[in-house]
């Protein structure tokens, strides 16, 4: 009976360490959500993430301006709490196509490029969608 109470108990706290872990990177996200969309006032932004069944997902983070050029692309892997964006200048000011080229799948296919494929994919269909 006592090993099930510390079982039980264990579980219990495994719990409410995945719940704080969870909110930490909620808010993490939200924030980064909040300064990209803060930042400019004009063209569109995509979210794309990858978890692949096992091991480190991603999660992107895409602007580009109303001419399709690339403002800013942060990217986020990892399996814990303590993953954050980092910023990849070397794409900034490319066509939204050139990126697509450069992501496309292939032998470069990771968690990072489906997400950043996915956060294409979500402008794009927004653009098309705009009169």
């Amino acid at each position: 009976m006592e090993f099930t109470q510390q079982a039980l108990l264990m579980l219990l706290l495994f719990w409410i360490l995945q719940i704080v872990g969870s909110w930490i990177q909620w808010k993490h996200y939200r924030s980064a959500m909040n300064e990209a969309t803060g930042q400019w006032s004009d063209g569109f932004l995509g979210a794309g993430r990858s978890k692949p069944r096992f091991g480190a997902g991603s999660v992107a983070l895409l602007s580009v301006s109303p001419d399709m050029r690339v403002r800013q692309l942060r990217t986020m892997s990892g399996i814990t709490v303590f993953a954050r964006f980092k910023q990849d200048p070397s794409v900034q000011d490319w066509t939204l196509s050139q990126l697509a080229t450069h992501y496309a799948a292939g032998t470069r296919d990771n968690a990072v490029a489906k997400a950043i494929r996915q956060a294409i994919t979500q402008i794009e269909e927004v653009r098309r969608r705009q009169p």
